[in-house]
């Protein structure tokens, strides 16, 4: 009898051990989902355009057009460089709609800064691109009250400056190595100015695929051209081989 009783206690401190073991154990965290936000992705478009200035074949009218699209949002730069009249450049943004199927392009409708001698203007800006082509919208513009300039009809506008697409370094290529030559024009023209006139650039002519290119100089009195190489690292620019065109 004793023994049974002994039995049965020494059976219910198991128990209860047991029991208490099983409380202490730590109770691990609920798992909480963590929420992945994706982050579009950037798809960078160049486009460009030259042609020979019906006033001056020596000299060229030059448009360039650069997009970043991210999503339905568009940020990027457009400039306009004729040859004898003012030049419009800055940057813009604005929303971008998918592809249109019935023109198999997409359209910008962007808020472009405008600068012109100097002067910031903000203006409506509508910008036609698809299959290796941009096509920038001008047309009859009206301030709508607060200094900012929006079509009168932005469905009735005249696509105007069509540009090819081009490899963005190529672009970078034509812009920074043009503008240095413009800048040192004066040390770069293989000949000696007259009757005290000084250089300056006309045209500036480039072929990134084969880094080299042509410009055209002026002092007032003689003209001429002359054709060099060029290496470009960045915005660092290093013309050679310049020799003049007879």
């Amino acid at each position: 009898m004793f023994k049974n009783i002994l039995l049965m206690i020494l059976v219910a401190g198991g128990l209860t051990l047991i029991l208490s073991s099983k409380e202490k154990e730590p109770v691990a965290d609920p798992i909480i989902p963590v929420e992945v936000v994706e982050t579009p992705s950037v798809i960078s478009l160049c486009f460009y355009k030259e042609t020979p200035s019906e006033r001056d074949s020596s000299l060229s009218d030059t448009a360039s057009l650069r997009m970043d699209l991210s999503g339905g949002n568009v940020t990027g730069e457009f400039k306009n460089f004729p040859a004898q009249t003012d030049s419009n450049f800055g940057e813009f943004e604005g929303a971008v709609t998918p592809v249109i199927p019935e023109m198999m392009a997409r359209i910008a409708d962007v808020w472009w800064k405008s600068e012109s001698e100097g002067m910031i203007t903000e203006r409506e800006l509508r910008i036609i691109f698809g299959e290796g082509t941009a096509s920038v919208g001008f047309g009859e513009l009206k301030d709508r009250g607060d200094g900012v300039f929006v079509y009168t009809d932005k469905e009735n506008i005249s696509v105007w400056q069509e540009l090819t697409d081009v490899a963005c370094s190529d672009l970078d290529d034509r812009e920074i190595v043009a503008d240095y030559i413009r800048k040192n024009i004066v040390s770069l023209v293989p000949e000696e100015p007259v009757l005290g006139g000084t250089f300056y650039a006309l045209k500036v002519t480039l072929n990134p695929s084969l880094k080299t290119g042509v410009f055209t100089y002026e002092d007032g009195h003689i003209m001429g051209q002359a054709r060099f190489s060029y290496e470009r690292n960045g915005e660092n620019v290093t013309i050679t081989n310049i020799e003049k065109i007879n």
